[in-house]
């Protein structure tokens, strides 16, 4: 069962990793080739997608993870001197970075990305279209910055995992 429950951890990980890592290296070099038009409608379908395969990979792994640990945070051990390699505090930072990484994809994907697709009204007057335009203006660059704090955090947290006798599966 444990094998099971480290190989499902595994593959919402890597879903979620995969997913961030194309968004970073793969789309936003594509995007200032691409026409305006286009981008506008490519970067709405992809963020949508990205929300929900990002929040199934982070669910996926969080599930799997809470079943085979049975849902407990070994504190004892972080407090006792034992760290992060022994349960104890790394649990405690695993669980934290992934609620952080959730959080950022639910900001970016029902708040950010939504407004940097918002046009202003038909028929509006050029003050109010230039608003409109300088508020999506700055919701793109608020989600350059979550997508970069997002991809740093899920590499930090990968470490975290990676960490022998950390705070992944294979613990005994």
């Amino acid at each position: 069962m444990r094998v099971a429950l480290g190989y499902l951890a595994t593959v919402g990980w890597s879903v979620y990793l995969g997913g961030a890592i194309a968004m970073e290296l793969v789309w936003r070099p594509v995007q200032p080739d691409l026409p305006p038009a286009q981008t506008g409608v490519v970067c709405q379908r992809m963020g949508q997608r990205y929300r929900w395969v990002a929040l199934g990979g982070l669910g996926l792994l969080a599930a799997s993870w809470g079943a085979a640990t049975g849902g407990r945070l070994e504190l004892a051990a972080g407090v006792g001197g034992g760290g992060a390699t022994a349960g104890g505090w790394g649990d405690v930072l695993l669980v934290l970075c992934w609620a952080a990484l959730v959080g950022l994809v639910l900001l970016m994907g029902l708040l950010v990305h939504p407004i940097s697709h918002r046009r202003g009204p038909a028929g509006a007057s050029d003050a109010v279209l230039a608003a409109s335009r300088r508020g999506r203006l700055r919701a793109i660059r608020i989600m350059n910055v979550l997508l970069r704090a997002e991809l740093a955090l899920a590499l930090l947290t990968t470490l975290l995992l990676a960490v022998p006798g950390g705070p992944g599966l294979g613990r005994g």
